[in-house]
């Protein structure tokens, strides 16, 4: 399993595509961090820390909606015509079980992910000097994020197993969207079903950063982590090589 996660790692690290992307998201946040910061205090707002790290994370979540793209590439670039025979031969080959096939493919996509949010820290960490969020709130933020990134993969890889690429690729953004924002939509048939809040990791992250003693981003994490051990057997079974 530890060679399934090296070898996707690598093929990230020589990609460009990938590369580019995890580098234009640092710019962006960076540049946005000291932008809000300039319009923020151009406008007199109060706790100006702390309302430009709420934008900064809000934004660096959903940078994270790639994911579930980045998991269907992950799983069919086995499958692609251009490498039959090679990555897919060896897989077959192999004593892996499927179970660590799956497991080396999540973890790769989770890392990956994982660490364009650790080339931020560097910036939230000026939090402290700003009077921003508190490291309390950044670490809960951190959490949800994480939860996220390992649920969003796992659908990503469902969806993968089941449907071509593009097809794929639809459903999973379609699902991941409904998910994050439909409890955000002023509909007060959404807004009389608390669950619709729970399943969202967009609202969890503003109860957060709202101070909502709530902690419906504990229930958020406890939802999603349910739902990845049920849907990970389920998608070992599919897994052909």
């Amino acid at each position: 399993m530890l060679a399934i996660i090296l070898k996707e790692l690598r093929c990230y690290t020589y990609s460009s595509k990938y590369r580019r992307i995890q580098f234009l998201i640092l710019c962006a946040l960076a540049l946005l961090l000291f932008a809000a910061t300039v319009e923020f205090y151009a406008h007199r707002t109060s706790d100006v820390g702390k309302q430009v790290y709420t934008f900064c994370i809000i934004v660096l979540f959903i940078a994270q909606l790639w994911i579930p793209r980045h998991a269907v590439e992950v799983l069919h670039i086995d499958y692609s015509v251009s490498r039959r025979g090679i990555n897919d031969a060896m897989l077959v080959l192999s004593p892996l079980a499927n179970w660590k096939i799956l497991a080396g493919k999540l973890s790769a996509v989770v890392l990956w992910a994982m660490w364009g949010i650790w080339l931020t820290i560097p910036l939230f960490a000026l939090s402290s000097y700003t009077g921003g969020l508190a490291v309390s709130k950044l670490v809960k933020c951190g959490a949800v994020l994480l939860v996220s990134c390992i649920f969003f993969a796992l659908i990503g890889i469902g969806f993968a197993l089941y449907q071509p690429p593009a097809r794929a690729k639809g459903i999973s953004y379609g699902l991941v969207l409904l998910l994050t924002f439909l409890p955000l939509i002023p509909i007060p048939l959404f807004a009389a079903i608390p669950i619709l809040d729970v399943v969202s990791p967009l609202c969890a992250l503003l109860s957060i950063l709202s101070s909502d003693v709530t902690h419906l981003w504990l229930w958020n994490i406890g939802l999603f982590c349910v739902l990845s051990i049920l849907i990970f057997p389920v998608l070992m079974r599919q897994m052909r090589f």
